[in-house]
């Protein structure tokens, strides 16, 4: 999803409401999106991940003088509690098993008064754009029908699932919104290739599974996109929930 974490940047900081000259913790920082957008917006901002690979891309793509990427593990940061006046996390929560501590460790390094702001797809109900590949997928191998689970079970996923959460770490002034956005693909080709290569969960099922059972999912996967016109542009509406709570 990185292709479109630069789209999502600006209406979720918006949201989030972080004021120039703060001092911000990014959780789950991957190749740098957020950060470097906090930075062109004046905070100070510090980009934490635990991948290696990420951070080598975020210093190598996304470098700023506020900026500054750094190894570390969301569910136990390192940072001095009070520590930043505001902590974001976009599009990675969902993937972590233990959002809570998560949540917690965003809400103990943020300063009282400072704001504590998060975002995730709503994989249950507005993510068409996955969905056409997992019901597709789905019907033919029982490993996607599995992840589909996995992925659609999770409350942290649902509408205000994260402002449930955000409450009970002790937030305040919570408030969760839908943001809609486009995400366009040239051609099948291009659609295709966005979720079945990459780090996501979804590639590296279909990469691992038999080549004549992937093949028969993508034809699925073809015909669905196509729905009988030619191929080309197509464009999916998708909706992000965001959520913003205060220390108190």
């Amino acid at each position: 999803m990185g292709r479109w974490s630069a789209r999502l940047a600006d209406p979720f900081l918006v949201f989030a409401g972080i004021e120039p000259g703060s001092r911000v913790l990014d959780v789950g920082c991957g190749t740098g999106t957020i950060s470097l957008a906090l930075a062109t917006r004046g905070a100070t901002t510090v980009g934490v991940d635990v991948s290696e690979s990420y951070l080598d891309g975020a210093r190598r793509l996304r470098s700023h003088p506020r900026v500054t990427y750094e190894h570390g593990d969301a569910t136990d940061l390192r940072y001095a509690s009070d520590s930043f006046d505001a902590c974001v996390s976009a599009l990675v929560i969902d993937v972590i098993p233990e959002v809570e501590l998560v949540a917690a460790e965003m809400r103990r390094v943020t300063r009282p008064g400072g704001v504590v702001a998060c975002c995730t797809f709503d994989f249950w109900g507005g993510f068409a754009v996955l969905d056409l590949v997992l019901d597709s997928g789905a019907v033919l191998d029982e490993g996607i029908r599995t992840l589909r689970a996995q992925i659609k079970s999770r409350p942290i996923v649902w509408a205000n699932g994260q402002a449930d959460l955000w409450r009970k770490v002790g937030l305040v002034d919570v408030v969760e919104v839908p943001m809609v956005l486009s995400f366009d693909y040239a051609d099948f080709e291009d659609y295709w290739s966005s979720f079945s290569t990459g780090p996501t969960r979804i590639a590296q099922h279909l990469t691992t599974m038999p080549a004549d059972v992937r093949n028969e999912i993508e034809q699925h996967v073809r015909a669905g996109y196509l729905a009988g016109l030619p191929d080309g542009r197509r464009s999916f509406a998708v909706i992000v929930r965001a959520v913003r709570g205060t220390v108190p």
